[in-house]
């Protein structure tokens, strides 16, 4: 049995796929820009921080690297839009979620804006859940 364990645990270990989070992907929806934005990571042997830099305006965006099965803790950076720095921020205990929307709203001539996570590959259950998009973009 002793040997069997050990015949197995190395297959299990590495080459098993399910270990590794999808990569962080962002969209960012607003008509300003980002420099970067920085995704801090759980505490891990293997785990540090990811950038996505230069997001502009109505783009989605790709991290370069993968993240393995880090978890992620916060996601900080600063929106360029209308003259003005808008902080934004995500804090979690720890979550796999790898896809996040950046939206902007305007009231009262006040522009706030945050980063939020969403399904933003389509990757739905059914047609039901699939949002519907019109080809006009709104701040």
């Amino acid at each position: 049995m002793k040997k069997l364990l050990l015949a197995v645990l190395p297959f299990v270990l590495f080459s098993t796929p399910s270990f590794a989070y999808t990569k962080y992907t962002v969209l960012n929806s607003t008509s300003g820009t980002v420099d970067y934005l920085i995704f801090k990571q759980m505490s891990g042997l293997f785990c540090g921080e990811h950038y996505i830099d230069n997001l502009t305006p109505w783009s989605l965006t790709p991290d370069s690297d993968g993240r393995g099965a880090c978890l992620l803790k916060s996601i900080q950076g600063i929106l360029h839009i209308d003259g003005e720095d808008i902080p934004l921020e995500y804090h979690s205990s720890g979550t796999s979620y790898g896809q996040f929307v950046i939206v902007s709203k305007r009231v009262d001539n006040k522009v706030t804006a945050k980063i939020v996570s969403a399904d933003i590959l389509g990757n739905y259950n059914n047609s039901d859940d699939t949002p519907q998009y019109d080809d006009t973009p709104s701040v």
